[in-house]
């Protein structure tokens, strides 16, 4: 009897010693952590999506040689003036010039145009805005197109102070200014704009439709931006304007957003 238990406890001591050997042997094996570290990576990847992907959320890291995409719109040479600049890496200058009816104190279009150039080119484009409250002599007389062409533009956004002029400034009186202006911003692309409509105005359309006559003569895109507002003798049209003591005073939000809108899809074509 005692000899049978002293050969089960040797029995039972082997048995202890090889599951032991077997276990440790288990607990340090390299292979049995390769999985778990796959899946770690697996996880990590899903948790941190690539770079790539959250630049493309922004316009302004958008590829700069698919940058030129955006001004299809654009004359010939500023769009040949934008790929130089892009190919020197220097910013390619706008001006953008006017009465105050573009509302550089007031978010008008010209500040949110502004806006939107910068969100669409980034740093491959500087925007400056000049707003007066002057017709286009006290322009030229007080020397103020010499503040546009000190920043020396590559394009200028021109409203040439038509509505102001409206009774104070003969039409011819106002085409010469433009040519003085021009004449100034020599190297620059020229695009001319008219100022906002007028509800039921008698001579106001008639210069406007002068001054786009004479920006096709000589060679000036003109940006009719008129065909986003509804029609200026419609009783629709009264609300995108504002009205004080009887007078049409400047655009309302409807109508800024009308001008604004115009301008946005010429510059930054989809």
């Amino acid at each position: 009897m005692k000899m049978f238990t002293a050969i089960l406890s040797v029995i039972a001591a082997i048995a202890v010693f090889v599951a032991g050997h077997l276990y440790w042997g288990y607990k340090t094996d390299p292979s049995r952590f390769k999985p778990a570290s796959r899946e770690v990576k697996a996880e990590k990847a899903k948790a941190e999506p690539a770079a790539g992907k959250k630049r493309e959320a922004n316009k302004t890291d958008k590829p700069a040689s698919s940058l030129a995409d955006y001004t299809k719109n654009w004359p010939k040479k500023a769009r040949s003036d934008f790929k130089t600049a892009l190919s020197k890496e220097r910013a390619y200058k706008i001006a953008i010039v006017g009465s105050d009816a573009m509302g550089a104190d007031t978010n008008g279009w010209g500040p949110q145009l502004k806006q939107a150039l910068q969100d669409a080119y980034g740093s491959h484009v500087s925007v400056s805005l000049f707003a007066y409250h002057l017709n286009s002599d006290e322009f030229i007389r007080e020397g103020k197109y010499k503040d546009v062409a000190n920043f020396k533009p590559d394009l200028i956004l021109f409203e040439p102070f038509i509505l102001i002029n409206n009774g104070a400034v003969a039409m011819d009186n106002q085409l010469d200014d433009i040519k003085t202006a021009a004449a100034a911003w020599d190297d620059a692309v020229l695009m001319i704009q008219p100022s906002y409509p007028l509800y039921k105005a008698a001579n106001y359309p008639a210069q406007v439709k002068e001054l786009a006559s004479y920006a096709k003569k000589e060679g000036y895109t003109y940006l009719d931006h008129w065909k986003n507002w509804p029609d200026p003798d419609s009783d629709a049209f009264k609300s995108y304007v504002t009205f004080q003591n009887g007078e049409q005073t400047a655009p309302s939000n409807k109508g800024t957003k009308a001008w604004y809108d115009y301008l946005r899809k010429f510059f930054i074509a989809e």
